[in-house]
């Protein structure tokens, strides 16, 4: 993006921001409109009156579809090597790490909202170096956004293809000081957009962040409030020196490496004048990003569109003609009642007290003078309309009675039936699925372009092997290192393949898993059921779809074996990852120092 460097930096923004707005406010007024529905809005399009009762079918549709499943971490290197199949695992229990670490079951919970309703979710990941763990320095911070606080360049649909774009956060003028550095004075200039007033705080503001591309397309960023200006940095990932540059990293010492190589503190450079090798300080760059720091999670795609197919669009006339006729069959209700029949020269007053009162005859008179008129109206093909409506709408999304839980047909069926049923019924569905497993892919090769350009420590993780045992990983930057002699420069190999897959099995799944893993054991298929190496690896299938208490039995078992063997408790786990790791490498790598 070309700046017009004689307009004022905060102007040439504030147009920019201005007008991406307008450009975009078709598209905003249309998630406001799905939000309401979503939460139940009584209005009637084309019509002043509103319904007088919603059956919030759009509700009740979405959460249906609500997943609870954080996808895997997945990654390949696009080139084979035993160092670059280390470098993915690594990689991987990183990633795996941070789903631990951070309040993904949060994230995820509101992101599989924003996606149904609106069309999408925004994820926006950033490099804090505040945050400290023990000697590590800086880590990530990653928030889920509502679409309504994004605003992407107009007329381009593709993220990564953009200029710019903009994202707007409310906070307190106090994070403003301590953020950025601002002065107490200075915060007072920040100010509230008018669309974010309902916060109702006084000390509230709107911070609206640009990030952009250079003539480099390197990614750059703006910040402000009202007319104060918080940052301004240009080559927004790339390290500063003292002064101004860019610089590169001298290590005073050799680097080693998990695999056992070393970089040297010294390289041999061959002088062009003399053709004699000198031994020079060896120069290592920094890793340098080049995506914007967002993910795009779409609920299923279409042309020309940023975020995907809001739900709420196709469930819409279907939840208006339900609105209709659920205040239509409550009008009905409300107008009908019993009323009485009495003679007219009746002296006794009538009310709907339930044997309030005791009418007696007078000589002469019979009962069937005395009488009622029910007026109730028939609602029965207004509820049928109601529900062909309701099953129309579940139909278009993909929902079935099986996928509610709502089928009693199959309450008598096994686990493993009844899941097949479910995986049948979820079939429309497979399609959002994968886009969210995408969208957590991007998140992860994001996450591992920041630490790699800004984690000088090696990052330590738990993880564990093909046995089930727990053991250390570590995140070293310096592993991706490679040497080119052709040009005598080191470069990041950052060739890696993201993908996300589903976590573990479903909630409904687990107690046939359970069955299964009995099964495997008492038929033979692990080994002999009696042989204490049989039985570890039982508890290790049933550990791993979470069997209560299962964890317990594989630590007992796992020492059993270890004092059979006169190791320590871990022994057994230990050597058996050792033995496939030779099997793959030929040697045990060695562990980073740094």
């Amino acid at each position: 993006m070309q700046l017009d460097r004689n307009q004022p930096r905060l102007a040439f923004f504030s147009d920019l921001y201005r007008h991406a707005r307008q450009q975009l406010a078709p598209l905003t007024e249309g998630l406001d409109r799905a939000v309401a529905q979503y939460r139940g809005d009584d209005r009637i399009d084309g019509s002043r009156e509103g319904a007088l009762m919603v059956r919030n079918i759009t509700y009740e549709i979405i959460e249906s579809q609500v997943n609870c499943d954080i996808p895997a971490p997945k990654v390949t290197a696009m080139r084979y090597t035993p160092r670059r199949d280390r470098n993915a695992k690594a990689i991987e229990n990183l990633c795996n790490a941070l789903r631990d670490r951070l309040p993904f079951e949060a994230f995820n919970d509101i992101d599989e909202r924003y996606t149904y309703i609106m069309g999408g979710s925004v994820w926006f990941v950033e490099w804090d170096e505040t945050m400290t763990l023990g000697r590590e320095t800086g880590g990530i911070r990653v928030s889920c956004i509502s679409p309504r606080d994004f605003f992407p360049q107009p007329g381009v649909y593709e993220l990564q293809d953009m200029e710019y774009c903009f994202l707007r956060f409310l906070t307190t003028r106090g994070e403003l000081c301590r953020r950025y550095g601002v002065s107490p004075e200075q915060a007072c200039r920040a100010s509230l957009e008018p669309d974010t007033e309902a916060c109702g705080d006084p000390d509230t503001v709107t911070v609206v962040v640009c990030f952009w591309r250079d003539e480099n397309r390197d990614i750059c960023r703006f910040v402000y409030s009202g007319d104060l200006v918080l940052s301004d940095v240009e080559r927004y990932y790339a390290r500063k020196g003292e002064s101004g540059d860019e610089p590169v990293e001298c290590p005073m010492r050799d680097i080693r490496q998990s695999d056992g190589g070393v970089i040297p503190a010294f390289t041999p450079v061959m002088d062009p004048l003399t053709g004699v090798p000198e031994m020079r300080p060896t120069c290592l760059p920094y890793y340098l990003p080049k995506y914007f720091p967002l993910v795009i999670r779409r609920n299923t795609s279409w042309e020309k569109q940023m975020l995907g197919q809001s739900d709420c669009d196709y469930l819409r006339p279907h939840q208006q003609a339900i609105n209709k006729i659920e205040s239509r069959i409550l009008q009905k209700l409300l107008r009908s009642g019993v009323t009485p029949v009495v003679p007219e020269d009746c002296q006794v007053s009538v009310n709907n007290a339930l044997f309030g009162q005791v009418i007696k005859l007078r000589p002469g008179e019979s009962a069937q003078q005395y009488g009622t008129v029910d007026t109730t109206p028939d609602i029965s093909r207004d509820i049928a309309e109601a529900e062909r409506l309701y099953d129309q709408a579940k139909r278009i999304v993909g929902i079935s009675d099986v996928y509610q839980g709502l089928d009693v047909t199959a309450a008598n069926t096994s686990g493993y039936a009844r899941q097949l049923q479910l995986n049948q019924a979820a079939g429309r569905l497979a399609s959002k699925r994968r886009m969210k497993r995408a969208a957590y892919a991007d998140l992860d090769r994001l996450i591992f372009s920041f630490y790699l350009a800004f984690a000088d420590e090696t990052r330590e993780t738990v993880a564990r092997d093909s046995f089930g045992a727990r053991r250390r990983s570590c995140f070293n930057r310096y592993d991706f290192l490679e040497y080119d002699p052709e040009e005598g420069i080191y470069r990041y190999d950052d060739g890696y393949l993201f993908s996300a897959e589903s976590a573990e099995a479903p909630e409904q799944q687990r107690d046939e898993m359970w069955r299964r893993n009995l099964e495997n054991l008492t038929g033979g298929t692990l080994g002999d059921p009696t042989d204490p190496r049989t039985l570890l690896r039982y508890w290790m299938s049933q550990e791993r779809v979470r069997y209560p208490y299962a964890a317990e039995q594989v630590e007992y078992f796992r020492q059993l074996l270890g004092s059979q063997e006169g190791g320590g408790g871990e022994s057994f786990g230990r050597e058996a990852a050792d033995k496939n790791l030779r099997g793959v490498s030929g040697t045990v790598p060695h562990k980073p120092q740094g």
